[in-house]
């Protein structure tokens, strides 16, 4: 078995270990399988990076990645602005990638019960375990919160010298202290509310916001000296107080301006005092009552009620969507799985987000510092920048493809002994699922934003975008083969053939772009010509896209 090299370190204190009467030999023996164990697990930074290659070493390549992250959020040390401003945004971040890392990839080291229902009762006590399980948090917390960290402890050091080292390294203890308080509270709060389902929703939930804040700060990462000439004013406020990024603030504005204030003394005070308190609070308080709510994980009891409500809901809308029972019957399967599958979430929610954020990434532009933001607003309005939205259309009309895989792909044996002759309705049915779960809100809801923006003078170019979106679903759904819905698991999902779907679909969608401008901009009545035309377009699509046999279906499990 692997020898990790934290475990010699361990080894050169196990006297430690072995005065409270640990059972060293096999508390590191536990430690080592966890660490290994860590190894084949993938983090949600990597969900869409995996291959049989990195599965080894994907617990390292996150830590690489973190570290990326924390170097990008450093640099804001160099932006010429008030050191408490510029602190509590970069500690404002850090916390948020800490907290939400815990909450997404840390869930799966606090939250392990297993270890326990399989050693317990086996001649394994309860201390050497419990023992074995905290070494087992702190490797892992130690090593994302200094991946995380390491750009500001550098930069700093580089910009104010070593008093900034030896204070953010103090204040990293702290923050730890205070988010491991607050994450476990969360835990336990919600496990003392609600369901062990809930918790895993919710788990869920923090995955995807820290995907979707991963592949925004990528697209961000040039853009953020922009804001270097604005003239910002530190003004002090009572509700400073209630700021942790605040608290952790106020020691560098002490250190670094000599300003010793009543205001940022007291602040600097509760950065100590409220980490300290939490911990003790998680010790004695927290903890002992934690092991017993976790029991609750496994627990998935349901909200009948609730969910026979949610199915009548489903049958009316694929009763409206679908013409066919069998079509009616998939359109309400799919919209059940994309609902359970939270594998498949992560790989869809992050470029949901991405497709939202695009249109306005590429505004940003405007809003620097030789216009004022009423200026850059009325050149945006003034122009035909609604047209980003294709950037939109572009990512949205890309992820239908990621329809075919599942965590559960290995009941795709079904797919061999369903009675039908035709094909066609299980793909048109799951088609149709997918665009009403996942394009329609998100395009809705960004066009909602561009016509508040640009008055509903747009509204007939919303339409004709969206109806170039399906055309251009359709198009590559007629061009990729045709793979039945969720039937593969994700390790054979290439990332490379992920992307050549996406750039796909870019230049697909640029020619629809370039021909609506022309229309617009040099056709009389041009928008509703083109409207007319990709209509009727659609409609031959829809038509010759679902033209296909089982021969030409992909329908085994891999």
């Amino acid at each position: 078995m692997k020898e990790f090299k934290i475990l010699k370190i361990l080894d050169k204190i196990s006297f430690i270990f072995k005065s409270v009467d640990i059972d060293y030999p096999l508390m590191r023996k536990i430690i080592q399988i966890k660490l290994l164990m860590d190894e084949r697990r993938v983090p949600t930074v990597m969900m869409n990076n995996k291959s049989n290659a990195q599965a080894k070493n994907s617990f390292r390549s996150s830590l690489l990645l973190y570290l990326f992250v924390g170097a990008f959020i450093g640099l804001f040390i160099f932006i010429p602005l008030p050191i408490f401003i510029k602190m509590n945004i970069i500690l404002g971040m850090l916390i948020f990638m800490i907290m939400t890392t815990m909450i997404s990839d840390f869930s799966t080291v606090l939250l392990d019960i297993e270890d326990k229902n399989i050693l317990l009762p086996r001649p394994v006590d309860a201390k050497t375990l419990n023992m074995a399980k905290l070494i087992h948090i702190l490797i892992y917390l130690i090593g994302i919160t200094f991946a995380i960290t390491g750009g500001t402890l550098l930069f700093g050091t580089i910009r104010f010298g070593i008093a900034f080292f030896l204070l953010m390294l103090f204040e990293i203890i702290l923050i730890c202290s205070f988010s491991l308080f607050v994450t476990s509270l969360l835990y336990y709060a919600i496990l003392a509310i609600f369901s062990g389902e809930k918790l895993k929703d919710i788990i869920n939930y923090f995955q995807i916001a820290l995907s979707i804040f991963m592949t925004i700060s990528y697209q961000m990462i040039g853009r953020i000296f922009n804001i270097a000439t604005i003239n910002v004013e530190v003004k002090k406020h009572v509700w400073d107080f209630l700021l942790p990024t605040a608290w952790f603030a106020a020691p560098f504005h002490i250190l670094l301006n000599q300003e010793f204030d009543i205001h940022y003394i007291i602040l600097g005070a509760l950065a100590i005092i409220i980490p300290t308190v939490t911990l003790i609070i998680y010790s004695k308080v927290v903890a002992p009552n934690f092991e017993k709510k976790l029991q609750k994980i496994n627990n998935s009891e349901g909200r009948v009620k609730r969910k026979e409500r949610k199915e009548a809901r489903q049958r009316a809308i694929a009763a409206f969507f679908c013409r066919t029972n069998v079509e009616k019957t998939f359109f309400r399967f799919t919209l059940q799985m994309l609902n359970n599958e939270r594998k498949l979430k992560l790989r869809i929610y992050p470029l949901l987000g991405l497709a939202v954020i695009f249109p306005f990434i590429f505004m940003f532009q405007f809003f620097n510092a030789g216009n004022t933001f009423l200026e850059a607003y009325t050149q945006i309005t003034s122009g035909r920048y609604y047209l980003y939205l294709y950037y939109t259309a572009s990512l949205l009309a890309s992820l239908f493809t990621m329809i075919s895989l599942s965590e559960n792909y290995q009941g795709a044996w079904i797919y061999k002994v369903l009675p039908l002759d035709d094909p066609t309705v299980l793909l048109k049915g799951a088609f149709k699922a997918f665009v009403y779960k996942y394009i329609v809100p998100v395009y809705l809801f960004v066009s909602v934003i561009f016509m508040a923006a640009f008055g509903v003078k747009i509204a007939d170019d919303l339409i004709l975008i969206f109806v170039n979106l399906l055309i251009l679903m359709l198009a590559m759904f007629k061009i990729m083969k045709k793979e039945m819905p969720f039937y593969k698991d994700f390790q054979y999902a290439q990332n490379s053939s992920n992307s050549a779907k996406v750039f796909l679909s870019f230049i697909l969608c640029a020619g629809e772009a370039l021909v609506h401008y022309i229309a617009c901009r040099f056709v009389p009545f041009g928008v509703e010509l083109n409207l007319i035309v990709s209509v009727l377009i659609l409609i031959f699509l829809w038509y010759i896209s679902f033209q296909f046999t089982w021969k030409e279906v992909v329908r085994d499990s891999q």
